[in-house]
């Protein structure tokens, strides 16, 4: 079975899409790899997840696998964007940035970029590729040059615009919590379970994860109208490498004054080492992430 990710992020819209041909299949369970977002830096501003033209950034992709160290190849390119006319980005103009890297040679993808210094500051930048799981990508960044055609990745950023500042919502270690108690981000090790710190739990039990979210994580948007937002929506994500849990997704609305989110988690019958993934999206490029672990024994 193989799914497929596109991931869209451009002003005001943001679209994930996840097709499967098994519709039956736990869109959270990872059981291969797949990419699920993406996070912009800003160089010496880290905070900020749009650059102006004649800055440098960096755009990692978030990767998670069943396996702790999965191996895969990607290529990424960075270009001005077109406008937008259906689904998928297209450039206007030949890449200025751009990286290839064969199979098993990188832990993370990431593609660091400089926009040029003459782009339209109205304008976007797309950011495109592919992720090949167990292989390396074809020259045309479109497909792997094994069985596997790969995961294809589309991020459109738009650039910095004077007053309105796009940051990175952030997913603080002490706003994450298993069963009322903090849950802290421990280094995973293949076939280890006990001994490491991670929180133990037995086959079968249900536990609950909940993440805090802070006011800050809300950037304040352009309001030419009082029926516009006047702060960014969050989609919160959960993905699981075993167990069950109740929903991937998570919405909070501009307008909610409740950034505590809580989903209950079914531990699997089998023990071993499980991990979670979550993930934090501003709908116009932010994103933040980060992973957690469970003994099940």
């Amino acid at each position: 079975m193989k799914r497929a990710l596109s991931l869209t992020l451009v002003y005001a819209i943001g679209l994930v899409s996840l097709g499967c041909d098994d519709p039956l299949e736990s869109v959270e369970l990872i059981d291969e790899l797949r990419v699920l977002g993406g996070r912009v830096e800003v160089t010496g501003d880290p905070g900020r997840a749009a650059p102006a033209p004649g800055e440098r950034a960096t755009v990692r992709l978030l990767v998670a696998a069943a396996e702790l160290e999965p191996a895969f190849g990607f290529a990424l390119a960075a270009c001005s964007a077109a406008p937008r006319n259906g689904a998928r980005g297209r450039c206007v103009s030949p890449p200025f940035a751009e990286i290839f890297v064969e199979n098993a040679e990188a832990a993370a993808p990431e593609l660091e970029l400089e926009v040029p210094a003459d782009v339209d500051p109205s304008g976007r930048v797309l950011v495109w590729g592919v992720v090949c799981p167990n292989g390396s990508p074809r020259p045309d960044r479109a497909r792997c040059d094994g069985s596997d055609p790969g995961t294809p990745v589309q991020l459109e950023l738009e650039l910095a615009h004077a007053g309105d500042v796009n940051l990175n919502p952030e997913l603080q270690a002490s706003s994450i919590a298993f069963d009322d108690e903090q849950w802290p981000e421990l280094t995973a090790i293949e076939r280890a379970c006990t001994g490491l710190g991670s929180i133990a739990v037995a086959p079968g039990s249900s536990h609950t994860i909940s993440v805090t979210l802070d006011e800050s994580d809300r950037d304040a948007l352009p309001r030419p109208t009082e029926l516009d937002p006047a702060r960014e929506s969050l989609q919160l994500s959960h993905f699981v490498s075993a167990g069950d849990i109740t929903r991937a997704f998570e919405s909070i609305a501009w307008d909610s004054d409740e950034l505590t989110r809580q989903v209950s988690w079914t531990a699997p019958s089998t023990p071993g080492l499980v991990r979670m993934w979550l993930m934090l999206r501003d709908f116009r490029g932010g994103g933040a992430f980060t992973t957690r672990s469970v003994c099940v024994r």
